[in-house]
C-alpha cells in the first residue's frame, strides 16, 4: 500500500446534485420529443444514477479501512497521543467521507480532518493528542461514518460496528496543593495531625524513661508538672483514620444530554463526583506514604471497607476509584451512623462531600462532644 500522509480536505460538490437534475431533465425531454435508442439509453441510465450511487456508498463504507490508536488506560486531564488511519485498498476512488468523534467526556486538538477522499491504495493520516475531562470508562475516537455518494444525492450515516473503550483514572493531587485549594474555600479548615496519641486523658501519663518515644511527650503537662511526662504506649490501631465518602447522588435523578442545560448539568455532576474521589485520594495517598493505616468506607449495595496499609498497597483503591459509581441509597450521615453502630470507640474522621446538609452538620457536632475528631471536607464547589 502506498503511505501518504497528510489532512484531510474539504472536497464539497455543490454542482452535483445540479448537474444530475439538468441531466435527468435533459433526457426525459429528449426522450419525449425525440426517441430513438439513443434517448432512451440515456434517460434509463439518468434513472439508474441514483441507484448506483446509493449502491456506491454502501460499497466505499463496507470497504475503507479505519484504524485508530490510543491507550486504553489513562489518567484524567493528562493528553495522550490519538492516530487516526484511513486507507483504501482497492482501485475505486473513495469520495466524500465525514467522520464524527466521541465530545461528551473527550477532548481532542483541533484537528479538522474535513471531508476526505481517499485515491486507490492511498492513505490519511491524522495525528493529535486528546484527553479525558472525567474519570469513568467511556468510548472515545470516532463515533459514525457519513458517506456522501459521487454525485452528492446521498449522505447515509453508519454507526461504528466496533468502538474504542478507554478508562481515564482519577487525578492523585498533592497534599498540599489540596491543602491551599480547601483553605482558600474556607479559610478555619485545619487538617488534624496524624498521630492523635496528644489528647488521651492525663491519668495515662507517666514519667518519662530514657529510650521513650518523643511522639509520646505530652507537652502540655511535662511543662504545668516541670518534668517530662509521657502516655502510656497504646497501639497506635486502637485510633484509626477512618475516610467515608459520600456517593449518594450528587444533584437527584440522571439528567440527559438533549439540550445544551442537561449537558451543562451532567458536566457539572461529574465534575462534583470526581472532586470526591481525587479528594479521597489525595488524602489516602498522602497516608499511604508516611506509612500510616487509613481505612476508607463508601456505600454501595452494601457498606464497603478497604484498608489501605503497607501491606495492601495504593493500588487496589485507585483501580476502584476509576470506576465507583454514585447510587449510594443512603446519604452520608445515615452511612455514618450505620458504622458507628459498630464501633465501640472514638476514631478520627475524615468526611468527603460535594453537600453538607444540616442533618450532617448536626451529626459531626454531636460525633465531636462524643470524642471523635471529624474533619468534614465540603468539595462541591471547589475547582481541583
Amino acid at each position: 500500500m502506498k503511505r501518504r500522509k497528510k489532512k484531510g480536505k474539504r472536497l464539497k460538490n455543490p454542482w452535483g446534485k445540479l448537474i444530475y437534475l439538468l441531466f435527468l431533465i435533459g433526457s426525459t425531454i429528449l426522450v419525449s420529443f425525440r426517441g430513438g435508442n439513443i434517448s432512451y439509453l440515456l434517460f434509463y441510465f439518468a434513472l439508474l444514477l441514483p441507484v448506483l450511487a446509493f449502491l456506491y456508498s454502501l460499497y466505499v463504507f463496507n470497504r475503507f479501512k479505519i484504524v485508530q490508536e490510543v491507550s486504553r488506560v489513562v489518567v484524567k486531564a493528562q493528553e495522550v497521543p490519538y492516530r487516526l488511519l484511513l486507507a483504501n485498498e482497492d482501485i475505486l476512488p473513495f469520495t466524500h467521507i465525514r467522520l464524527h468523534f466521541f465530545s461528551d467526556m473527550v477532548r481532542m486538538k483541533p484537528e479538522d480532518t474535513g471531508v476526505i477522499s481517499l485515491l486507490p491504495h492511498e492513505e490519511v493520516r491524522v495525528d493529535t493528542k486528546m484527553y479525558c475531562k472525567y474519570r469513568g470508562t467511556y468510548p472515545v475516537g470516532v463515533k459514525s461514518v457519513e458517506i456522501t455518494d459521487f454525485l452528492g444525492l446521498f449522505t447515509i450515516p453508519y454507526p461504528m460496528m466496533s468502538q474504542i473503550r478507554l478508562t481515564a483514572r482519577p487525578r492523585i493531587i498533592p497534599m498540599e496543593q489540596l491543602k491551599i485549594v480547601l483553605q482558600e474555600q474556607d479559610p478555619k479548615t485545619s487538617l488534624f495531625p496524624v498521630s492523635r496519641l496528644q489528647d488521651l486523658p492525663d491519668y495515662e501519663l507517666r514519667s518519662y524513661i530514657p529510650g521513650d518515644s518523643m511522639k509520646y511527650i505530652h507537652w502540655k503537662n511535662s511543662a504545668r508538672a516541670g518534668e517530662l511526662l509521657v502516655r502510656k504506649q497504646m497501639p497506635e490501631e486502637l485510633f484509626d483514620t477512618i475516610l467515608i465518602m459520600d456517593l449518594a447522588p450528587t444533584d437527584g435523578a440522571p439528567v440527559s444530554k438533549d439540550t445544551v442545560d442537561d449537558q451543562s448539568s451532567m458536566e457539572k455532576r461529574l465534575q462534583r463526583e470526581d472532586n470526591i474521589i481525587e479528594t479521597a485520594l489525595s488524602f489516602v495517598h498522602d497516608y499511604y506514604l508516611k506509612n500510616i493505616p487509613i481505612r476508607i468506607l463508601f456505600m454501595e449495595d452494601t457498606l464497603r471497607e478497604i484498608l489501605v496499609d503497607e501491606s495492601t498497597g495504593f493500588e487496589p483503591f485507585y483501580d476502584k476509584c476509576s470506576d465507583l459509581s454514585f447510587t449510594s441509597p443512603y446519604p452520608l450521615e445515615k452511612v455514618w451512623e450505620v458504622f458507628l453502630s459498630s464501633e465501640d470507640r472514638p476514631n478520627a474522621y475524615i468526611l468527603v462531600t460535594a453537600s453538607v446538609t444540616d442533618a450532617l452538620a448536626r451529626s459531626v457536632a454531636e460525633k465531636q462532644l462524643a470524642g471523635n475528631e471529624v474533619l468534614l471536607v465540603n468539595v462541591g464547589e471547589l475547582s481541583l
